[in-house]
């Protein structure tokens, strides 16, 4: 069964279909973020899948997952963009953005 469109299910399902590519450039992002002690989540309503780190800062992936833009606002400018090849060096990037006690992989006790 198709969950229905307009649901938290519905819109999950119609992101991982539509934009693997993007769902997939999201969750490798997040796990590289992990490390630097920065948590995420990734949200599928309201348009386009993107990670949402804090109210200032949310992360979305083009269609195919080539490039990841940031910013400030969901989708609107100023922002800054990177190719998804290079993972570990956006997280860097985004980690430095949210303070320096972010810019280093966090290390397992």
């Amino acid at each position: 069964m198709i969950p229905p469109y307009g649901t938290p299910v519905g819109d999950r399902f119609g992101a991982t279909t539509r934009r693997p590519g993007a769902i997939t450039a999201l969750r490798c992002l997040r796990t590289e973020l992990h490390e630097h002690g920065i948590l995420s989540e990734i949200s599928y309503d309201e348009g386009p899948p993107r990670l949402v780190i804090s109210p200032e800062l949310t992360v979305w992936a083009d269609h195919n997952g080539e490039f990841f833009t940031w910013g400030t606002t969901f989708m609107e400018e100023p922002a800054t963009s990177a190719t998804a090849d290079g993972v570990p060096q956006v997280a860097r990037r985004i980690a430095g953005q949210l303070g320096e006690h972010h810019t280093e992989p966090a290390t397992a006790p």
